[in-house]
């Protein structure tokens, strides 16, 4: 008998090539089809909810495999810590219904990006945020959040390299809030995310806070469908993926299937 299982990991990706399988170099993907291989006693085809790239991290990605096992799910969790490095831990297993799939089901996903606004730079958060300093205005990057609301096109904010059916995709909620005084966190939901497109925003609402970049200027580079007009992508390390969402979603936009 079949069956299809539903996996969420966390992973601390400083010293990864991102979450997809690559020709050379380690990444997630691969880790985890090998550890769970010998869990199962069979090669096993992993299905993430999407990519993260070199240097981003995760706290809830979701991913599905089909396997023909008798384990049950504590022993697919607890087997593959087992063999898995410190950075990758599989948080949970479930057996969910066979037309499940990790990508093409979800709904939604929330990715937070993380300013470091320590006078100095501290070395406890440093592999998990931007150090940006402390003078910076984050009431002006708010002022820029209703820009990108909605559905609209983030040509601009996608980096070469993106094979999608289209750059239009729909971001229902962005929020700002400060952790222990030393991180500022900007929360993104959306239904499907462009290659390295909150990345791009998290640089633009930089821009912003340092009082380089207003929201009629942000408007303009969005309209603009240009990637050259966004500037930098902020660095990996500041990125996380926080959760995927299936049924579980709690907008009204759904995504479409054009955006896989």
């Amino acid at each position: 008998m079949v069956k299809n299982f539903k996996l969420v990991v966390a992973y601390e990706g400083t010293n990864y090539l991102g979450w997809q399988r690559q020709g050379q170099g380690q990444t997630i993907q691969a880790l985890l089809e090998e550890a769970l291989g010998q869990v199962c006693d069979h090669p096993v085809t992993l299905h993430g909810s999407g990519r993260t790239d070199a240097g981003v991290h995760a706290q809830g990605q979701v991913a599905s495999f089909l396997t023909s096992s008798l384990r049950n799910p504590r022993q697919i969790v607890a087997g593959a810590n087992s063999l898995l490095p410190e950075e990758i831990a599989v948080l949970s297993a479930e057996e969910v219904d066979l037309g499940f799939h990790a990508r093409f089901s979800a709904q939604g996903k929330l990715y937070s990006y993380d300013f470091g606004i320590s006078p100095v730079r501290d070395p406890l958060t440093s592999r998990f945020s931007w150090p940006v300093g402390h003078k910076l205005d984050w009431r002006k990057a708010e002022m820029c959040f209703p820009v990108l609301l909605g559905e609209k096109d983030f040509a601009s904010f996608q980096s070469q390299g993106g094979e999608v059916k289209t750059t239009i995709r729909t971001v229902p909620k962005i929020e700002l809030t400060t952790l222990a005084s030393n991180i500022v966190r900007i929360s993104i939901y959306g239904t499907g995310f462009l290659r390295h497109m909150v990345r791009t925003m998290a640089g633009a609402f930089y821009q912003a806070a340092r009082g380089k970049l207003s929201p009629d200027e942000l408007n303009l580079i969005l309209e603009a469908k240009n990637r050259r007009q966004a500037g930098r992508v902020a660095p990996a390390r500041g990125l996380c993926l926080r959760r995927v969402f299936y049924e579980d979603w709690p907008f009204e936009t759904r995504k479409s299937l054009s955006e896989d």
